[in-house]
């Protein structure tokens, strides 16, 4: 199957504290299930998402334009063109995505698609148990913080 760009549904996400983030999701304009696949684009001062690391998912972002900024637990490293990020799952290795230029930058990110898993956020101090039902944000301690819905997003 043949996916042109012009035919992909693109996303945008705008708010205080996170900037503008346009995401266009391949793997499902695919059909594909075994893994997920976007294409996103970060906007000068956007950021991707809480630092985070997975314990059952692995992912791998390739940089398709611009300058991408990805931190690793407190390391900050500049990714251009080309370059490639890989974090195998069950590596505590809390990382995120920003865009700290002047121009826009792009990047495709692939993340395996597991039954379950867990999703530690250390810096915030919560927990994330998904699974096909929804998923649990817990403290990092196991109280409970709140739960949803498949695809529904926990921070919104």
């Amino acid at each position: 199957m043949i996916l042109r760009n012009s035919s992909l549904t693109q996303e945008t996400r705008s708010s205080d504290g996170w900037g503008t983030a346009h995401t266009q999701r391949v793997s499902d304009a695919g059909g594909l299930t075994q893994f997920g696949a976007s294409l996103q684009t970060l906007a000068p001062g956007a950021r991707s998402s809480l630092k985070h690391w997975h314990e059952s998912t692995d992912e791998m972002l390739l940089v398709i334009s611009g300058e991408v900024t990805v931190t690793e637990n407190d390391v900050d490293s500049v990714l251009t063109v080309g370059d490639v990020a890989a974090w195998p799952a069950g590596t505590a290795v809390a990382h995120t995505v920003s865009n700290r230029s002047n121009a826009p930058c792009t990047f495709f990110v692939v993340g395996s698609r597991r039954a379950a898993d867990v999703t530690h956020y250390e810096e915030i101090g919560q927990v994330m148990h998904t699974n096909a039902d929804g998923w649990r944000l817990l403290t990092q301690q196991g109280a409970p913080l709140r739960e949803g819905r498949p695809h529904e997003n926990p921070w919104m």
